[in-house]
């Protein structure tokens, strides 16, 4: 028969060993579950494979640039080798394209917004033409299939807007936003995008480059379209934007001069997945001699690449996809590109 003293001392035990195989449960399971959240970041399940749901796609046309075969080119990344990033990227529909009668109908809003309500003159089968007088004479021209239009005025017949001085890069940027979303053409990745502020002064009729805002007349913004799920968006230039807006210091009708409108929008819930080359081969094209080098970048010897990337291409003349691009750069702003999709799912040029 169990003594009082027998049953608090085994009470006691069964308390220690319960509370110690608590603990310990409680340190396996946040064990576990560290160990679980490492396995599942160094262990990430595969992704599903590519849909490639808009089928073979229409190969990237490149604008003239810089001869890559006259480049000679090195390799210095900090691995010495091309990074791997990733087996396959989004590639996203662009409704560029629309029917002439369509085009006509849309781009005659435009230019009534734009202050343009006379009838256009037909320049050929796409482009149609529209001129204005008043505070500001000008010309509208407007491509009816992309929508790219390039307003242009005879700002050098005003001297109060030629001996104006030019706005901050603040004011220019606020200005060139408020009239691009005036005209319904600032869209959610155009506004949410970097931009960048050119300083100009006036000459006989023509814009020259400016040191500073003291020193100009004009301010040209140049707005970018912001990064694709961080994904960077580069252009033909990198030191372009494909819609530029020249303001003027004058708060009137007068404040915009000049506006190159080269933006086609993107249906970003629209895409599909495709496999990509590898980053190595991407290299091998681009140092072969194939690829794309901006006119503009200074290629004197030889070429240090020291970083390869994923982009997107945003090309100035229409596409109907946005396609990825691997990006290499280097000293001296070198800048190359080469395509990223598998040549599997390309066309040809």
């Amino acid at each position: 028969m169990a003594t009082l003293t027998s049953v608090s001392y085994y009470t006691r035990k069964s308390v220690v060993y319960g509370s110690a195989g608590f603990v310990s449960l409680i340190i396996l399971r946040l064990i576990w579950g560290v160990f679980s959240v490492w396995w599942v970041k160094n262990h990430p399940p595969p992704p599903p494979p590519p849909t490639v749901a808009f089928g073979v796609l229409p190969a990237i046309k490149f604008p003239d640039g810089k001869d890559p075969k006259q480049v000679s080119l090195k390799l210095e990344t900090i691995t010495g080798a091309t990074p791997d990033l990733g087996p396959q990227a989004k590639v996203y529909f662009m409704p560029a394209y629309r029917a002439n009668v369509l085009g006509l109908e849309l781009a005659t809003g435009l230019a009534a917004k734009l202050g343009f309500l006379f009838a256009p003159t037909r320049v050929d089968e796409q482009v149609y033409e529209w001129t204005r007088e008043g505070t500001l004479p000008g010309t509208l021209s407007v491509n009816l299939v992309t929508g790219h239009f390039r307003l242009t005025t005879l700002w050098h017949r005003d001297a109060q807007i030629s001996t104006a001085r030019a706005p901050t890069e603040a004011e220019a940027v606020k200005n060139a936003k408020r009239f691009l979303s005036s005209a319904n053409l600032l869209d959610n990745d155009l506004d949410a995008g970097s931009t960048k502020v050119e300083y100009i002064q006036a000459g006989a009729g023509v814009y020259s480059s400016a040191v500073s805002q003291s020193d100009a007349n004009f301010a040209r913004v140049h707005l970018f379209r912001a990064a694709t799920e961080k994904i960077p968006v580069v252009t033909p230039n990198p030191n372009e934007g494909l819609v530029q807006v020249v303001v003027s210091g004058i708060s009137s009708q007068k404040q915009i001069v000049e506006v190159i409108y080269r933006y086609s929008p993107v249906e970003y819930s629209r895409f599909a997945t495709y496999p990509l080359r590898s980053t190595k081969t991407a290299w091998e094209i681009l140092s072969s001699g194939q690829g794309y080098i901006p006119k503009l970048i200074p290629t004197q010897g030889q070429t240090v690449v020291r970083q390869v990337k994923l982009g997107y291409f945003d090309n100035s003349t229409p596409q109907e996809f946005l396609q990825p691009v691997y990006v290499f750069e280097g000293d001296n702003g070198f800048l190359g590109l080469a395509p990223a999709i598998d040549p599997k799912w390309l066309g040809k040029n």
